[in-house]
């Protein structure tokens, strides 16, 4: 099995006033999710240098296929849609693939 990732989704969520943690709990749930899922090699929660409010979901699949499935799972949209009450707007998504 081919054990390097050729998609990784970096996901920048800006949590609302007062809700850092809780935005860091829900992220750490979809984490979770997303490394028991087919296709996954790795998903973590990171915060950046550049913003130190921002959290930043970092997870790398074998495909843009099963990164897409798990998008469309019960297990991660019911996170994201709880997710969306505590942030500040919709996160930034940059999805880099394997040159």
């Amino acid at each position: 099995m081919n054990e390097h990732a050729g998609v990784v989704r970096l996901v920048r969520h800006e949590p609302g006033k007062g809700k850092r943690d809780e935005v860091a709990g829900l992220l750490k749930a979809i984490a979770e999710a997303a490394r028991d899922f087919p296709g996954c090699f790795g998903a973590q929660v990171a915060s950046s240098d550049r913003d130190r409010e921002a959290l930043v979901l970092i997870s790398r699949w074998e495909s843009a296929g099963a990164m897409e499935r798990f998008g469309k799972d019960p297990g991660f949209t019911s996170l994201r849609d709880e997710l969306k009450g505590s942030v500040e707007h919709a996160p930034v998504v940059e999805v880099l693939t394997t040159a």
